[in-house]
């Protein structure tokens, strides 16, 4: 599921009665599409989030509905196998299996055909949609270099993934349609339209909007991108729908019913929601990391948040600490823990305190002596009473992670100004600090560094 814009992060360039206004069509057109509005939906400006629903007229308590929105409102695979125009631009003759694309990839370029029919001939059927959609995104991503460069690790190596998978994407449609022009304007694709700087935002609003929608309850006129994709195509944008704003407090579940989406509450935090509340609906128990890499925003006290930890980290604060660089460390212990997975899911959560593979590596690392690989697999995955206590090690980890985030705010607060993405990044990581510090206090942890 999509978002809307946080307070923090709204779109500069767009003034209310604009929104308002695009909101509004919004409605004209999805009502001629069937969507009766049955709950009495509304866009709201809150001083929180920013745009987010609410019902004037209705309360919901658990297991009512909250939008019941016809399938054919969405834009799915089904819209584009029946879109001729759209599907004159591929030429299924150079379509390549070994340079497919996702369908994600796809729909961001459908984005870009409509935007520039609307731009250039005021044809397209999704101009009221288009409006709605953000001018810009607050994904690390968007972060300008110099930011970027006061990033944690994770955060650089998740925004650089993202960057080789867009880019990736868009040289093979480049391959596909750059050396087309426009038949309404004799632009070329790809390079006067279609260019990476709308397509990467095209793409993000396809990452940040889209919801889960299973083709087989679609209708296809023609099988056109079969050869193009890779994976699935069971996700859709859904207008209106993807004004709904993220909560950890609520649970709901989305299935079709009949020729209709139709979005359920299933758990809020109060019995009933009261009139003009924002009504919030649930993307998944997603913690922080997640939300800002994905959607550009995080949650304060998140309930599914956890802080994770990597084997560089570990590497970095052996470095960095005198007690630890003393003592001499096997390469073949590193080496192990690499190669059973191992340092994958190393976190810290809240409630449920150091998890396992966290436990197992620092006891590794630390209190065993052995480096043989034999040795070294029956401690890993035998008894797990037999781990020494590894608090002091968690100690040094904790607090060294406390520093460097404060370290990497410090240099954000160091330039000159920041972008939206990098205000947003750096909220972040004062929030993974507090965090850290929430967990100490709570696993009686005393910062010895």
């Amino acid at each position: 599921m999509g978002r809307t814009q946080r307070k923090r992060r709204q779109r500069p360039n767009r003034q209310p009665t604009e929104d308002r206004s695009s909101v509004r069509d919004l409605y004209v057109q999805l009502h001629s599409q069937g969507w009766q509005n049955d709950t009495h939906l509304s866009v709201k400006i809150y001083p929180q989030t920013g745009r987010g629903l609410c019902s004037k007229t209705d309360t919901f308590s658990a297991e009512d509905e909250l939008i019941r929105l016809p399938v054919n409102c969405f834009i799915s695979i089904a819209t584009l196998e029946s879109d001729g125009d759209f599907k004159d631009l591929f030429n299924k003759d150079l379509f390549d299996t070994d340079a497919r694309i996702s369908f994600q990839a796809l729909v961001a370029c459908y984005l870009m055909h409509q935007n520039h029919l609307n731009e250039c001939s005021q044809s397209s059927n999704y101009t009221a949609y288009l409006d709605t959609l953000p001018r810009s995104y607050t994904t690390p991503y968007f972060c300008c270099i110099p930011e970027l460069q006061c990033l944690p690790e994770c955060l650089l190596e998740r925004t650089v993934a993202q960057n080789r998978v867009i880019k990736g994407y868009y040289e093979i449609i480049k391959g596909l349609v750059g050396f087309l022009k426009c038949h309404c304007c004799g632009q070329s694709y790809c390079q006067d339209i279609w260019t990476l700087a709308e397509y990467r935002l095209a793409y993000f609003a396809v990452n940040t909007r889209s919801v889960y929608l299973s083709s087989r309850f679609l209708k296809k006129p023609s099988n056109h991108f079969q050869g193009l994709i890779s994976g699935d195509t069971n996700l859709a944008l859904a207008p209106f729908l993807d004004l709904f704003n993220h909560s950890d407090s609520v649970q709901t579940t989305a299935e079709i019913h009949g020729q209709n989406y139709v979005v359920t509450l299933k758990d809020l935090p109060t019995p009933q929601t009261k009139l003009h509340d924002q009504l919030f609906i649930s993307y998944g128990a997603l913690p922080n990391f997640k939300l800002l890499t994905e959607y550009g925003f995080w949650l304060e006290n998140n309930a599914n948040d956890y802080f994770e930890f990597s084997i560089l980290d570990i590497e970095h604060l052996i470095k960095q600490n005198k007690q630890l660089s003393a003592e001499t460390y096997h390469r073949n212990i590193f080496k192990f823990i690499r190669e059973h997975n191992l340092c994958d899911q190393m976190f810290v959560h809240l409630e449920d305190g150091c998890s396992h593979n966290l436990r197992v590596v620092l006891h590794l690392i630390f209190k065993q002596q052995s480096y043989f690989p034999n040795i070294l697999n029956q401690i890993a995955f035998g008894d797990v009473e037999q781990f020494q206590d590894v608090q002091p090690e968690l100690n040094y980890l904790v607090a060294h992670k406390i520093v460097e985030y404060g370290v990497f705010v410090a240099e954000l607060d160091k330039l000159p100004r920041l972008t939206e993405s990098g205000s947003v990044a750096r909220s972040y990581l004062l929030e993974c600090i507090r965090y850290l510090k929430a967990f100490q206090a709570t696993n009686s942890i005393i910062d010895e560094e």
